[in-house]
């Protein structure tokens, strides 16, 4: 048994094919099968069971124990394969969301330049289901990113760094410019603008429009939260957003959602317990373990 036997079997048992999983690893199917092979010879059990080539496959008790296992244990090898591969780097990437970095970034950096650090500091700006993506795969060091409801996994340090509420926003000539609350409803009718069906907004719009009973009229999909913020206010539509994405803009008026339909988003900082920081790196990611935002 070894490393590599373990991957050929793991990506088996995910693929549920012999073919997929041989095209995936770039290696030929008798090599998948030689590793099955001799697993089930290590461990006195078939750990696979298939019928025939083409009825699916499917994992004895000791197959589903090896399966779970070794996904921890290679998870566990390639941290500790990318610790001591960079164990002279300065840098520490950090994958934020859009609204996450625009919020949060510049307190980090202050807080990094004060402690002489700051060129330390490699951000990444995505969104928030990519953020956590680059956290799970190692591409990245810490995520700070949103959810629509608290996450939490024991393989990952994370806590809560703020909840924010989920508004309507609306130009200031639009016929709603004096409402303060809303049922999802009433919301039918509109033109929305909105960002791409990726990010948690949109996802958020689309809960709001089974609140309704409706499906929202997207008339543009916009490609920054500046941009979707900057036709709301030239009144081409509405739009959901967190609230904390436009506290200091006085452009666009805010409506509540009714109280049993609110929404909230979640912001999160997580880092991987199997990341160990360097001799380098330590400093940094002290500061962002005990990060809090200043209250303003």
């Amino acid at each position: 048994m070894n490393e590599r036997d373990l991957i050929y079997f793991c990506k088996l048992v995910e693929l549920e094919s012999y073919t997929s999983a041989a095209k995936e690893l770039d290696v030929t199917q008798p090599t998948i099968s030689s590793a099955v092979r001799k697993l089930a010879q290590h461990y006195q059990d078939p750990l696979i069971i298939q019928k025939n080539k083409k009825s699916k496959i499917t994992l004895t008790s000791a197959g589903q124990m090896l399966y779970d296992k070794s996904k921890k244990l290679l998870s566990e090898i390639a941290s500790l394969d990318h610790d001591v591969r960079h164990a002279n780097d300065r840098k520490i990437r950090i994958s934020f969301s859009g609204v996450a970095g625009s919020i949060y970034m510049p307190e980090i950096i202050e807080k990094f330049y004060n402690a002489g650090i700051s060129d330390m500091l490699d951000p990444k700006f995505e969104r928030s289901t990519a953020a956590f993506s680059d956290l799970e795969r190692g591409d990245s060091d810490i995520a700070i990113y949103s959810w629509i409801v608290p996450f939490n996994d024991p393989n990952y340090f994370i806590r809560t760094l703020d909840k924010t509420e989920l508004v309507i926003i609306t130009g200031l000539k639009h016929p709603w410019a004096d409402k303060t609350e809303i049922k999802a409803r009433e919301l039918r009718n509109e033109k929305f603008i909105a960002r791409k069906s990726t990010y948690l907004t949109r996802e958020s719009l689309n809960r709001i429009g089974e609140f309704g009973d409706f499906t929202p009229n997207i008339i543009y999909t916009a490609q920054t939260m500046q941009l979707l913020i900057d036709l709301v206010e030239r009144n081409m539509g509405i739009a959901l957003v967190m609230e904390s994405s436009i506290k200091h803009n006085d452009l666009v008026h805010v409506i509540h959602l009714d109280a049993e339909q609110k929404l909230w988003a979640y912001m999160q900082i997580a880092m991987r317990k199997s990341f160990m920081p360097n001799k380098h790196q330590a400093k940094g990611i002290e500061i962002l373990r005990n990060f809090h935002r200043r209250k303003h």
